[in-house]
């Protein structure tokens, strides 16, 4: 609202009033000096000003009227009190006039204060943006000369250690050319040798028709040598790549060289054959009759050794049931006359008869035993305090892990983890699944229980993975030989396990001792017993000792890693002497026959090789003299399953090899 409209607003209020104060003096002026004589006259407001008078207005009005007609010429009160009132409302009017119109001023000046403020307070602040702004422009300007500081020096660091980078792959480059013209440069000496051995053991004449190939080899030779010399030279500019491709350019030539020389050696040598050819067929006919006449003489020699083998070894058996049944019946009257050979076993102190074990076999089988024994009582204290449960924990799951991934799926992947237990047994640190480290160094008494830990876990295999799978039984041979050269201990320790699990291995029938109980005694022959003291079943048994078969017949053809040399700890006599002497010890049913052909199938073919006709007769032996005597004990399923093996193997005159054997360098 403007300032003109407030005031003409306050002029209608005034007037506005004045209108209201005019009703109450309707009468002429009765006093001042030019007052005339008195007459009633009727005061008239306009419409649009004073309001419309009421009945009762009338009425006084009309009172009023009358009254001053009746009173002539003196002066009202009322009307004096009315023209007082009305200047009293006057100068009121006047003085609220005046005070709304100062007010008024007052307001605009301090509008006019506010703007000139707000106008100095938005010029500050544009001041003060405008100083910001500068320095802003001052701060950035200060950054981008910092930035480009840092840039200029990262990229001079950056060259820097691109400079040395390359520095570095050019020394690595040269070493790899070098060790490149060295690989190339043996390579081309030992081809130059095999030619100047050529050379050399041919005739004058020859090596004269040979001049070219000669010539163009002293060529090589020297161009060669001059590689060499380019290569040894410190003054070099590192690298020549063209160096490593010259060497083999220069190999190429010398193989076509020889090529060529051989080329011409071999017309030559064609030009004599030729010669040679026509005097050659005269003869060829005669030594093919000669030859096949031989051939003949031969095979019915054969056949006559045959047959004599096969006579001796009939005498043989003969003889070996003669003796054998002698010794039984010296082993049934020893308790009087003590005729039958025996041998004292250094751990009980009784006598055990030929007809149980072999002498040199039991002595074998207790000293195994024994070191076994004695290991198991020295890591006592560190397998029964519970201060090392944990570390006894993780040297459990240091070893399973890596020893339950072996297979023959490559030659890395048994390495791998072959390494993994070596390592281990190397006292290197091997971090467990919680985190920690330990070392076999640990313990005074670790590396001795870890051994024994190994060793019983390989044997554990038998039952999980060989008796199902027998291919599997020679990756674990091979890390088993290996380990066997590298820590001859463990390898006794592993037979003494095999030995518990199967002492027909020996082959030792160990007999029942007074006040043994039957479960007692096949739990000594090999038989388990579950928690609730229930036996093994026999096919239970006979599918376990199978594995353990398998397992200790891949131990002795399984060769180990190839790095550790070719001498075998565990060789092939081992079958042999098993061989021969499970033949002489009392058969029992279903086992003997179940070994035998375990050992048959699975080395058969290396026996035959190693010992030839030696075999064919033990093969014979056990056809014709075992098999009748294992007859008296045994009419089972695995009797006649090796009748038909042994009827098989000497029928075909050939044994296969088995699946699933490592080659000599498979790793």
């Amino acid at each position: 609202m403007s300032v003109d409209d407030l005031v003409w607003d306050r002029v209608q209020a005034v007037l506005q009033r004045a209108a209201l104060v005019s009703l109450y003096g309707t009468g002429p002026r009765t006093i001042g000096p030019d007052l005339k004589a008195p007459r009633q006259e009727v005061r008239k407001e306009p419409a649009s000003v004073l309001p419309v008078p009421t009945a009762v207005e009338k009425e006084n009005t009309k009172t009023k009227a009358i009254s001053v007609d009746f009173v002539g010429n003196f002066p009202d009160v009322n009307e004096i009190n009315a023209s007082i009132v009305r200047r009293e409302l006057d100068q009121e009017c006047r003085r609220s006039v005046q005070q709304q119109l100062q007010q008024i001023k007052e307001r605009q000046q301090s509008v006019i204060h506010e703007r000139q403020a707000a106008q100095k307070q938005a010029e500050l602040q544009q001041q003060q943006l405008a100083s910001s702004r500068v320095r802003k422009w001052e701060s950035d300007k200060h950054l981008r000369q910092q930035a480009e500081q840092l840039a200029k020096a990262e990229m001079e660091t950056q060259q820097r250690a691109q400079e040395a980078l390359l520095k570095q792959n050019n020394q690595k480059l040269h070493l790899l050319t070098i060790e490149g013209v060295s690989r190339y440069h043996q390579r081309f000496y030992k081809k130059y040798e095999t030619v100047t051995k050529l050379l050399l053991s041919l005739d004058k004449d020859t090596v004269q028709a040979c001049s070219a190939q000669n010539a163009e080899l002293r060529d090589l030779v020297q161009l060669f040598d001059q590689l060499v010399a380019k290569i040894k030279n410190a003054n070099c500019e590192p690298p020549e790549l063209d160096c490593v491709f010259k060497a083999e350019k220069y190999c190429q030539s010398l193989d076509r060289v020889k090529e060529n020389l051989h080329k011409q050696l071999s017309e030559q040598e064609q030009q004599l054959l030729n010669k040679a050819k026509q005097l050659a067929e005269e003869t060829e006919k005669q030594r093919i009759l000669e030859a096949k006449e031989q051939q003949k003489q031969q095979q019915q020699q054969q056949q006559q050794e045959l047959e004599a083998a096969q006579r001796k070894a009939t005498a043989d058996a003969a003889a070996a049931a003669a003796t054998a049944a002698a010794a039984a019946t010296a082993a049934q009257e020893v308790a009087n006359a003590q005729a039958a050979p025996q041998v004292k076993t250094a751990a009980t102190g009784s006598t055990i008869s030929h007809s149980y074990v072999h002498p040199t076999r039991l002595a074998f089988y207790n000293e195994i035993i024994a070191l076994y024994q004695g290991k198991v009582d020295a890591v006592k204290p560190l397998q029964t305090d519970e201060a090392w449960k944990k570390y006894r924990t993780n040297c459990q799951r240091t070893i399973n892990v890596p020893l339950n991934a072996i297979t023959a799926a490559s030659a890395q992947h048994l390495t791998t983890n072959f390494d993994k237990l070596y390592n281990f047994f190397a006292g290197q640190p091997v971090r467990t699944t919680d985190g920690t480290t330990i070392t076999i160094n640990d313990h005074p008494l670790a590396r001795d229980y870890c051994i024994l830990l190994m060793a019983k876990k390989f044997v554990s295999q038998t039952d999980t993975a060989i008796s199902s799978n027998p291919q599997a039984a020679f990756p674990f041979a091979s890390v088993i030989v290996t380990f066997w050269r590298l820590l001859p201990d463990f390898g006794k320790i592993f037979l003494a396990y095999m030995y518990k699990e199967s002492p027909y291995l020996v082959p030792y029938v160990i007999p029942q001792q007074s006040g043994q109980t039957p479960e007692q005694y096949l739990k000594t022959m090999g038989y388990r017993l579950s928690e609730n003291n229930e036996l093994e079943k026999p096919d239970m048994f006979l599918k376990r000792q199978t594995g353990i078969a398998r397992l200790y017949a891949a131990v002795i053809i399984t060769p180990g890693r190839k790095a550790d040399g070719s001498a075998h700890c565990f060789g092939l006599e081992e079958a042999w002497c098993w061989l021969t002497h499970i033949m002489n010890v009392t058969p029992l049913p279903d086992i003997c026959a179940t070994m035998i052909m375990e050992m048959l199938q699975t080395l058969g073919f290396e026996l035959w090789r190693a010992y030839g006709r030696n075999f064919l007769k033990l093969l014979l032996y056990i056809q014709t003299i075992y098999m009748p005597q294992l007859t008296a004990y045994d009419e089972g399923g695995p009797k006649t399953r090796l009748e038909m093996l042994l009827s098989k193997f000497l029928r075909e005159r050939q044994i296969p090899q088995a699946v699933g054997v490592l080659p000599p360098n498979f790793w």
